[in-house]
């Protein structure tokens, strides 16, 4: 992503959170945290529109590696492979990539029982239980899923796997997907977790992304129960509260 992306990208997400928390009488979370925006002790992950959005960008040195979880210590070891400089890497790249399968493949093993998978999605995407609502802004509109229930619908209805050389000169199992099918009973990916090495400024960073759409599709598709709450001062935004969100939502945040 270029700087000029990056800057349009974070000023997009500075009014969402506005926006959001004029709706909902609440107040914007500071700084680099999982929630964006809280109101009565409950805290919102909010994800604008976008082709993909960031869960994680970690360093080794990262506050947000969780010792307490297997997962999330098997990914920080994959960091442990990269040499301290990124022009070492880039001097022998193909010894690390090597490495890198290795340790891609077990991750992969790992996330393949369910169990294994909740715990990871609990660390990437709440921090460990931090965030209690997820909302997704389509135009005016806003969706709010009990966070919990997401983490539960991408794991049962996930296939983890390796991704492959698609092309001459690529490296096997350098990343692993977390996929599910899409309305035409397809596997796609949702969620790719890969090291970023693009630089001096991102350099042996654990990376997880997701395709936002893709997110949105699978959750509106499993959690079809639905209360819609409209705003009388921004009549034309609307909160459309779906599946577990609804039996709190309007006593107690609202």
């Amino acid at each position: 992503m270029s700087s000029e992306k990056a800057s349009h990208v974070k000023i997009a997400g500075h009014t969402n959170e506005t926006n959001f928390v004029a709706l909902i009488g609440g107040k914007v979370i500071p700084g680099h945290t999982k929630p964006d925006a809280e109101k009565n002790g409950f805290k919102f992950s909010l994800k604008k529109e976008c082709k993909r959005i960031q869960f994680a960008l970690y360093s080794r040195n990262s506050s947000y590696w969780n010792t307490s979880l297997p997962s999330s210590m098997l990914c920080k070891e994959i960091l442990s492979i990269y040499p301290s400089s990124f022009v070492e890497y880039q001097q022998n790249k193909p010894h690390y990539k090597g490495l890198l399968r290795e340790k891609m493949v077990n991750l992969k093993n790992h996330l393949s029982d369910l169990d294994n998978l909740k715990n990871y999605l609990r660390f990437i995407i709440t921090n460990v239980d931090e965030v209690h609502y997820m909302v997704f802004q389509n135009g005016q509109n806003h969706y709010i899923f009990d966070a919990v229930q997401v983490i539960d619908i991408i794991a049962i209805n996930a296939r983890v796997e390796n991704s492959k050389a698609l092309k001459v000169g690529d490296y096997p199992e350098q990343k692993v997907v977390i996929q599910t099918k899409n309305s035409q009973g397809k596997f796609r990916n949702l969620i790719e977790l890969e090291i970023r090495n693009s630089g001096n400024n991102h350099y042996a960073e654990f990376l997880a992304v997701c395709n936002r759409d893709n997110l949105l599709n699978l959750l509106k598709a499993h959690i079809p129960e639905e209360k819609i709450f409209k705003d009388i001062v921004h009549f034309s935004e609307v909160l459309f509260v779906r599946g577990n969100a609804i039996a709190n939502f309007e006593t107690q945040v609202l």
